[in-house]
């Protein structure tokens, strides 16, 4: 077998491969390397991602050719691996489970524990073409012919003891649900052992094999000398009972103590061994399409090629009837290279049949296949010519191999009877010669050669949802996406199939439960009205769209608005009418230019419906106007937490400014919509997490889906709690989405999608009940109303409040707003809550003060201040005492309210559409009377007037109106601290390995009329690494960014040009002023920019663009656009005094004519406006500059026309 030794350059499609004769190049676009790299553990993700796009670059994707099922690895995968694309241990789940449970940190629930809601049975009957979920293992009992075993690989081992007609679960209390072989010890059918992980997929990871010496109901691993490796078949000795033979991941293994000890025969990865029906001491093998023989009782084995073609996977077949005939199907990669016979008991092999394709998916073969995905073969026991095999569809043989006609089709095509597609296991039961069939679906079998088949597959809960969606009006209709199995919809008791294919996202019409939404691969989706299909909304190619998007493809419905949708594919895009009479009519727009990069995880704020979230990888964006015709979105990767991927994103349900996101297996909360975050993560630390619910009739508490259950935490919990309470042991959580009953939340639900046992359902926690709440004032006028906020710890259903001195006086609603207090004083406020856990109270005496009435007193603020035309602002009142009617008041007129409202709206929401400054009053009303604030030039389009300047302390770009562009979603600008404390802008050249970017820091507006002799300044700092010649170039904008005209441009020349510090090979950060522009050292001196070709403009923006040649660190801080005003006031001619050096930091020298001795030097902004006063005492002096913060000044003689300009940095 090959095992791959991989290279690890990226742009390179061949890699090293061993086969025992010494290595030799391997070329993964011409053979299939990806399939083998998929089940070693130590192959890195990238690299096997690298090898399968090389293969299939110039290959047609066609039905039913393996594209798909790698692709469903890659994307469980890429979540998991860490950034260099190492994969996590297969143990890492089991660790974490068995910490968890050794930790006592679990919470259940005394109403009710979770349940397993189905499917239970096929959705819409038996038709082949949806089933339940992929068997990959089948086993029987020696004795009783009724009892069949099958394992799930991803849901377990289960046993039915009548034939299919009920199905018992025996593996949820293992930490693994992966089972792809199964022996029943046949003296002794309490014994069974199982071998663990997916052998055709990597669903599930491989721990070995396991063991249970009571019929199923206790395990352990028994797998010493194995490790954890995923097992593909397993055969007990048929004269010696103590031995057996294990095909596994990483070796062909032989035990010779009933599994206690493993021995290592052979390397590999094998996944079929077989033994002779007669003769115990012939035993066969395959890793790859590699034949192998034992005559030996599997002690050694050697490799027969006589007659035996190369090829990508082998499976192997025996019968009793003639003992020494064995077969060998060889497939490629994807399709039926040949079937082979041996009469010789394996030394020797003849050709049979090479067509038709029976791994195909037509009813003749047809072209390409999944071989390496589904395949097997059986022999009838009583007649040797007598085969049925298959990948996508089954075909027999009656005359030993050599024709075949098809015997089931994926959905009943052909002539013949529907079997769901993709079998993946055959087996005779030797008791009752009944031939039994796993496949995707589901479990069938036949008595006649598969001419009639009956599925055996309801009570096999074993579904895999990548997700589900509940309805928010319907507690019981709850739509799930499946692998393999389509998109069925629980409605109520029944579970109806609503699509085909593999089922992805899906989600309910906010408000009218009758509209549902199933997806495919990629981004096709479906609508649904009644749970009957009504055509395609969306897609590649489909109502416009022009783009793909990933393997599960993100989407949402607006939280209010069932009309609006939006989409993650590469792009974000909308779409308003989504319920179009018909579904050719819908409309998308793409409101967002990300690139290239599927988008993966996509979450809409339900305080603010126009803030949407979206992610790739590690890279994060925000929106705050997604609903406006142009979108604007910010970049907010850098200041993410972490580098790992992102797996989730939600939201706070009232505070639009909170969000939370997981990065694979830590979460973080932020409080800002992204800019700064803090780590929740505390006992999770190993846990992936694949989706977060904010559960908003709890104290903030938070449900998360991971590879090991439910957890739940609210912020007073030192911990998070396990949450699983009759969930499967370690069941992958894909999605967990909660129903809100309207009336209480005693009638709350939880839901859970698995991958593996369907969609399961619980009560949410609660817990023992601690009160409490804030208001929103404590202090008002009489007349005036509060609103409540219940913050109680634990999960009330009722609440009862008593408001003295308040109108109401009493409430039970959960958060009471406008309360009112007519009179004066001082009054208590008192809540009680209760839930089966019991009640509590809690009485904040002197909780409001009344005081007498008044006036309004006016405020107000602004989302932003200054802009360019068409800036749109929220302004939010801040006025108090009260105010019942707001009037707005704005001039010039040139501006336009948005989003419904207008001039007579508490918060409007305006765009201003011209260059001006805008005076802003606001009149308020209350009982009382009027109040009114008038703040002039409040609102600037075309930017503020000089003098400008930044030093980059703030939290983010965006709070200073800097904004950045990274159009390759890499590295970018970005915000550091230095060791100094120095806040600076930076861009990390040192590890930006993608050549040739550009990236864009761009200012807020300057309104430059009136303006004379404006100058930039900034200062930096840079150090070359080896030859590389990174560049920074400044250009200026006169129509806030519209078009650019370059003004600057530098980089390294080797010789100081551009360096301020000695080369290195290291990162570099500049540890001192000498390392600057501004230092005393030989280097180059900072840049002084004429901008006066701009004066007497507005809307005027700075870029800084860097190029990028990955070599060293380039850092930025204290720029400057300083001018002399064009009033003669301000107008100084230097006489007999200078200044050095100009710009200067911290000190300059000040040198002046001996006759001036003695007089006042005034030192004056550009405004004219004195700041420091001298006293000259002598011709040349040093003048501290710490004092006087960043910009242009003026030294002027008092009395005299004699002065000098000097820029303070």
């Amino acid at each position: 077998m090959k095992k791959l030794v991989l290279a690890g350059l990226a742009s390179v499609a061949l890699f090293f491969v061993s086969n025992g004769a010494g290595a030799q190049i391997a070329d993964t676009a011409a053979y299939p390397y990806w399939i083998e790299m998929m089940q070693q553990e130590d192959a890195n993700f990238f690299t096997t991602q690298r090898a399968f796009n090389t293969y299939w670059k110039d290959r047609p994707v066609t039905r039913g050719s393996g594209f798909k099922p790698f692709k469903r690895w890659e994307y469980m995968m890429q979540q998991r691996v860490d950034a260099s694309g190492n994969r996590p241990a297969p143990d890492r789940e089991l660790k974490a489970y068995n910490k968890v449970i050794a930790s006592g940190n679990i919470l259940r629930n005394p109403i009710s524990n979770w349940s397993q809601l189905g499917p239970v049975t096929v959705p819409s009957g038996y038709n082949g073409y949806r089933g339940l979920g992929r068997v990959n293992a089948i086993g029987f009992d020696p004795v009783d012919p009724y009892k069949l075993y099958i394992g799930a690989p991803a849901g377990g081992l289960w046993m039915s003891q009548n034939h299919g007609a009920n199905w018992q679960v025996l593996t949820d209390h293992l930490p693994t649900l992966g089972v792809s072989a199964i022996a029943v010890d046949r003296t002794n059918p309490q014994v069974i052992f199982i071998g663990t992980g997916d052998r055709d997929a990597g669903d599930a990871p491989g721990m070995g094999v396991w063991r249970s010496a009571d019929g199923g109901t206790n395990w352990e691993q028994w797998s010493t000398g194995m490790g954890n490796a995923t097992v593909g078949r397993l055969v007990q000795d048929a004269i010696d009972p103590l031995v057996f033979f294990a095909a596994t991941s990483n070796g062909l293994y032989r035990s010779a103590d009933g599994g206690a000890i493993w021995t290592r025969i052979r390397t590999g990865n094998f996944r079929e061994v077989v033994q002779h029906p007669t003769n115990n001491q012939i035993v066969y093998a395959a890793a790859g399409a590699s034949f192998y023989r034992s005559a030996d009782n599997g002690q050694t084995f050697t490799q027969t090629t006589n007659g035996l073609p190369g090829g990508s996977r082998a499976v192997i077949g025996v019968s009793a009837a003639s003992p020494d005939v064995v077969y060998c199907l060889i497939t490629n990669s994807d399709s039926f290279k040949g079937l082979y016979r041996s009469e010789d008991a394996g030394l020797s092999f003849s050709e049979r049949s090479t067509s038709p394709n029976i791994m195909s998916w037509d009813c003749n073969g047809g072209s390409g296949g999944q071989a390496w995905y589904d395949l097997d073969i059986a022999v009838d026991p009583l007649n040797a010519d007598n085969l049925l095999a298959g990948g996508v569809n089954s075909f027999r043989s009656l005359d030993g191999g050599s024709s075949w006609t098809i015997r089931s089709h994926w959905y009943g095509g052909c002539g013949v009877q529907s079997v769901h597609a993709d079998l993946h296991v055959l087996e005779y039961n030797p008791l009752n010669n009944r031939l039994y069939v796993g496949n995707d679906g589901g479990f069938y079998w036949t008595a006649n050669g598969g001419v009639n088949w009956t599925e055996i597959s309801n009570g096999l809960v074993i579904s895999q949802a990548y997700k589900i969606g509940q309805s928010r009006t319907k507690p019981n209709h709850v739509i799930n996406g499946y692998q393999d199995n389509g998109s069925s919809v629980m409605n109520e008791t029944t579970w109806l199939a609503v699509g085909g294919g593999d089922g992805m996202e899906c989600v309910y019409d906010p408000t009218d439960h009758r509209y549902s939404y199933s997806s495919l691969y990629y981004g096709a989706i479906e609508r649904q009205f009644n749970n009957v299909g009504q055509g395609s909304i969306a897609g590649e190619g489909t109502n416009g769209i022009t783009e793909s998007g990933g393997w599960v493809t993100p989407y949402l419905i607006d939280h209010n608005d069932g009309n609006t949708m939006f989409i993650g594919f590469k792009n974000v895009w909308r779409s308003t009418n989504i319920k179009a009479s018909s579904t050719g009519n819908v409309q998308w727009q793409k409101i967002s230019s990300f690139g290239n990069s599927d988008l993966e995880q996509l979450a809409q704020s339900a305080a603010n419906t126009n803030i949407l979230y979206a992610s790739t990888g590690n890279k994060f964006f925000v929106t705050e106007n997604a609903k406006d015709a142009t979108v604007l979105w910010t970049t907010r990767t850098t200041q993410l937490p972490s580098t790992s991927t992102i797996t989730a994103i939600t939201t706070h349900p009232f505070d639009e400014n909170v969000v939370y996101i997981a990065q694979q297996t830590r979460i973080f909360r932020s409080s800002d919509k992204g800019l700064n975050w803090s780590e929740i993560t505390a006992n999770l630390s190993g846990i992936q997490i694949n989706s977060i619910a904010y559960y908003r009739n709890s104290a903030g508490g938070l449900y998360i889906g991971t590879d090991i259950g439910v957890f739940y935490r609210e912020p007073e919990m030192t911990d998070w709690m396990y949450y699983s309470e009759g969930l499967p042991a370690s069941v992958k959580v894909t999605e967990v989405e909660i129903y809100y009953d309207p009336i209480s939340p005693a009638n709350d639900l939880l839901r859970a999608g698995t991958y593996g046992r369907g969609l399961w359902g619980a009560t949410p926690y609660f817990g023992t009940l601690s009160a409490d709440f804030v208001v929103s004032d404590n202090t008002i006028a009489a007349g005036c109303t509060i609103d409540f906020i219940d913050k109680t710890a634990g999960t009330p259903y009722t609440w009862e409040w008593t408001f003295e001195g308040g109108n109401p006086s009493t409430s039970t609603l959960q958060n009471p707003t406008a309360v009112s207090y007519p009179e004066e004083g001082v009054f208590d406020v008192s809540l009680t809550v209760t839930n089966p856990n019991g009640s509590h109270t809690y009485t904040w005496e002197n909780c409001v003060t009344v005081g007498p009435s008044a006036l309004p007193e006016v405020d107000f603020a602004a989302s932003a201040t200054v802009g360019c035309p068409g800036v749109v602002v929220t302004f939010t009142d801040l006025t108090d005492n009260c105010p019942n009617m707001w009037i707005w008041d704005i001039t010039p007129s040139s501006y336009t309210y948005l989003q419904g409202t207008n001039n007579l709206s508490q918060n409007p929401v305006i765009q201003f559409n011209e260059y001006s400054h805008y005076n802003i009053r606001l009149t308020a009303t209350n009982a009382n009377g009027v109040g009114s604030l008038l703040k002039s030039s409040f609102i600037n389009v075309g930017g503020n007037g000089l003098n400008f300047s930044e030093n980059f302390e703030s939290a983010a770009f965006s709070n200073a109106g800097w904004t950045f562009q990274n159009p390759d979603n890499g590295k970018t600008w970005a915000l550091k601290t230095l060791a100094t404390g120095n806040g600076v802008a930076w861009m990390n050249f040192f590890n930006y390995t993608a050549f040739n970017q550009r990236d864009y820091l761009i200012s807020p507006p300057m309104d430059l009329t009136g303006m004379e002799e404006v100058k930039l300044s900034f200062e930096y700092a840079y150090a070359q690494r080896f030859a590389q010649i990174d560049s920074l170039i400044i250009s200026v904008s006169t129509d806030c960014g519209s078009t650019w005209q370059r003004v600057y441009a530098n980089g390294p020349d080797g010789n100081g040009a551009f360096e301020t510090a000695p080369p290195s090979t290291a990162s570099f950060e500049p540890a001192s002023l000498n390392e600057w522009c501004v230092g005393d050292m030989d280097w180059a001196s900072c840049p002084v920019i004429d901008l006066n070709p701009f004066t007497n403009m507005k809307g005027v923006k700075i870029r800084f663009e860097t190029f990028n040649q990955y070599g060293n660190n380039l850092y930025i801080d204290n720029i400057f656009v300083s001018a002399l005003l064009t009033n003669a006031e301000n107008d100084r001619k230097p006489q007999a005094l200078s200044v050095y050096p100009n710009p200067a930091r911290d000190k300059m020298f000040v040198q002046i004519e001996d006759q001036f001795t003695g007089k006042i030097i005034l030192v004056t902004d550009v405004w004219g406006k004195t700041v420091d006063v001298i006293q000259v005492l002598q011709n040349n002096f040093e003048y501290d500059l710490q004092k006087l913060p960043g910009g242009v000044y003026y030294l002027q003689i008092q009395g005299t026309e004699a002065g000098a300009r000097f820029i303070k940095q």
